[in-house]
């Protein structure tokens, strides 16, 4: 499994890497290292037929939504792109063995036991995601411009979250460094954050903000950034009231971020800040009576 999330790790970081250029036109650096992570996983008896299947169409959605000349195919293919990633992030399709990367563990005193889970098609899902529709960052000049607005609403976002944890005793603090730490915040990084990051903002609050009705009217500038931050507290909402009106107060950061920079780099790297300082420096995931 290791070798597998490696390799889709690296499909993931790919995505920012330019194309080889060829005489039939550049290719992109990451279908190589997805499908070695889907050979991989083949091999291990993480995905079957059925997975691979899915991934398969997925990927002829997401490249029918960009090439396909009529205006209207490309439409279709893309929401059914995106709804196809929004099952596979919920790993509601057959065909995927999730693997238990650490089992069931008590991370911090006075909460409940845990398990991380390394789930294959969530992964693939935000990789497609990222790799077809994310607006990403091209140059050093773009990633300097951004940086600023990106710390200020990071440190904004993680100072008021967290504090409002602490002040429902949703969470105490607690610092720690379990030994699977730097695995788990590299899936965090790679694998949730790229995974909601691209679908609340990269594709819901990017699709109300390009659309006429409401670009063409400035009053309506901040409904993107309300309608997708409801709509990523309300997923969260099977955690409890706490978790679904915290993670709604984190969802405006994330998509103020988005916001500021329209890349999709600055709402990762806000969200990144706020779930490691929560992992590192806090009750994690909760407080047993929260």
């Amino acid at each position: 499994m290791m070798l597998s999330t490696l390799l889709l790790g690296l499909a993931v970081i790919a995505v920012w890497v330019p194309g080889l250029r060829t005489p039939w036109g550049r290719i992109a650096a990451w279908p190589p290292l997805l499908a070695g992570a889907l050979l991989s996983a083949a091999v291990q008896q993480l995905i079957e037929w059925r997975g691979l299947a899915a991934v398969a169409v997925v990927l002829a959605l997401a490249i029918a939504s960009v090439r396909a000349r009529h205006a209207g195919l490309r439409h279709a293919a893309k929401l059914g792109t995106v709804l196809l990633c929004f099952v596979l992030g919920l790993s509601k399709l057959p065909g995927f063995v999730p693997f238990v990367f650490v089992g069931d563990t008590v991370v911090s005193a006075g909460a409940p036991p845990m398990r991380l889970v390394l789930r294959f098609d969530a992964g693939i899902a935000g990789l497609v995601l990222l790799a077809f529709y994310g607006r990403r960052l091209a140059t050093w000049a773009e990633l300097q411009a951004v940086s600023r607005p990106t710390l200020l609403i990071a440190s904004a976002t993680t100072v008021v979250v967290m504090g409002l944890g602490l002040a429902m005793g949703y969470v105490a603090f607690d610092p720690k460094w379990p030994w699977f730490a730097a695995g788990h915040l590299l899936k965090i990084l790679l694998a949730t954050c790229v995974l909601e990051e691209m679908f609340f903002r990269g594709v819901v609050q990017q699709g109300l903000a390009d659309w006429a009705p409401v670009r063409e009217r400035p009053a309506l500038k901040w409904l993107p950034l309300i309608a997708a931050s409801l709509l990523f507290g309300a997923v969260h909402a099977p955690g409890g009231a706490a978790l679904a009106g915290l993670a709604t107060v984190a969802g405006l950061g994330y998509g103020a971020a988005w916001h500021a920079t329209r890349r999709i780099e600055a709402a990762i790297a806000v969200h990144f800040a706020v779930n490691a300082v929560h992992f590192v420096a806090f009750t994690y995931p909760a407080l047993l009576r929260a």
